[in-house]
């Protein structure tokens, strides 16, 4: 299911990221600057939001400490945020929705990834094709990386996933050795199952 259907499901994608942040993150506590951040949404918009989802019932409010780095050092402070409601009446419908659907179409990331440089082959597994059990859901094979443009990618497809994405980034000539000594990281992604997005060596993988 696209991100756009969803959007019309839920009213915004701005509702849908910070859906996606909590029912990925079922653990962990997160204050207002937090989700704004990973999310990639204004503060004012991630106010709004928060407020909707509180109100229904699927996140609810707790106070927590928060590690904050000061020039002279780290300091824990209580921080006002907010935490996933397991007991939420239809978590298991959302989770269903929400988590249990490719994210993207691969063919879209891979438009968006020859941005970053030369690309030369990627791969998608993991969380791009619903397999939990893959060591890394990105191999990215590239000469020439642009790293802002490579960090900025990445970090605007985490706040659209919902999650930290676990990927692997190699030059041509790294990949061809690392491919031709059987190299674990390599046949991690090709022994299993993944999707060769793009392909531009001419391997038969």
């Amino acid at each position: 299911m696209s991100m756009q259907i969803l959007e019309k499901l839920f009213g915004s994608m701005a509702r849908v990221k910070i859906m996606k942040l909590f029912l990925f993150n079922p653990d962990e506590d997160l204050d207002l600057p937090e989700i704004s951040k990973k999310t990639k949404l204004t503060k004012q918009q991630t106010k709004k939001e928060l407020s909707n989802l509180d109100n229904v019932g699927l996140i609810r409010k707790r106070s927590f400490f928060k590690e904050i780095k000061l020039k002279t050092g780290i300091k824990k402070k209580r921080v006002n945020g907010y935490v996933l409601n397991k007991n939420f009446v239809y978590l298991n419908h959302l989770k269903s929705l929400l988590i249990n659907t490719e994210p993207f179409k691969h063919a879209d990331v891979g438009k968006r990834m020859q941005r970053i440089g030369k690309l030369k082959l990627f791969a998608v597994s993991g969380i791009f094709i619903q397999n939990d059990d893959s060591r890394i859901d990105m191999l990215i094979v590239a000469d020439d990386v642009k790293d802002r443009s490579l960090k900025n990618l990445i970090s605007t497809l985490e706040s659209e996933v919902g999650k930290e994405l676990r990927y692997a980034i190699l030059g041509s000539q790294d990949f061809k050795y690392r491919l031709g000594i059987h190299d674990r990281l390599v046949r991690d992604v090709f022994d299993y199952p993944h999707q060769v997005v793009i392909d531009r060596l001419g391997f038969e993988l």
